[in-house]
C-alpha cells in the first residue's frame, strides 16, 4: 500500500533588528557608462569610375573627331569638371572619376551641344555612344 504523504506549508518571518538602526546613503541621479570597442576596417580598394566612349555624325556614323567633351558633376552643373577631345578614331576616355550623377556635353562643329545625363557606380567602366 501506498502512505498518502501530505504537505505543510509554513509562512517564517525574520526579522533583524541590527538592519533597522543603519543609515543609508542613496544616490538619486544614477550615472550609467557604456563602453563598446567597435573594429572598422577600410579596405583600400579603387572605387574611381571610368567613362569612355565613341562619337559619330550623321545617321551612318561617320567618325566625328576633335570632338570637344565636357563632363559636368550633376545636372545643372555651369563649370566642367573634366575636359577633352575625341581622338581621330572618334574615341574618348575619362579615367579616376568619382561615382556619382554627371552630365556629359558634346560639342562638334556646327552642330547643337549634346547632352546626355548619367550615373556612374562605384568601380564602374561606361560606354557612352554621342551621335551628332
Amino acid at each position: 500500500m501506498e502512505e498518502a504523504r501530505t504537505c505543510y506549508e509554513r509562512e517564517h518571518v525574520q526579522l533583524n533588528s541590527q538592519d533597522l538602526d543603519q543609515e543609508q546613503n542613496v544616490h538619486v541621479d544614477p550615472v550609467q557608462l557604456n563602453t563598446q570597442n567597435v573594429q572598422v576596417v577600410i579596405a583600400r580598394e579603387d572605387y574611381s569610375s571610368v567613362i569612355t566612349g565613341n562619337t559619330y555624325k550623321g545617321k551612318n556614323k561617320n567618325i566625328a573627331t576633335d570632338v570637344n567633351i565636357l563632363l559636368f558633376f550633376g545636372y545643372e552643373g555651369n563649370i566642367p569638371v573634366y575636359k577633352t577631345k575625341s581622338d581621330s578614331d572618334g574615341n574618348f576616355r575619362i579615367d579616376d572619376l568619382p561615382p556619382g550623377f554627371y552630365c556629359i556635353a558634346a560639342q562638334y562643329s556646327e552642330y547643337p551641344v549634346k547632352k546626355q545625363f548619367i550615373k556612374l557606380l562605384p568601380g564602374q567602366t561606361l560606354h557612352q555612344t554621342i551621335v551628332f
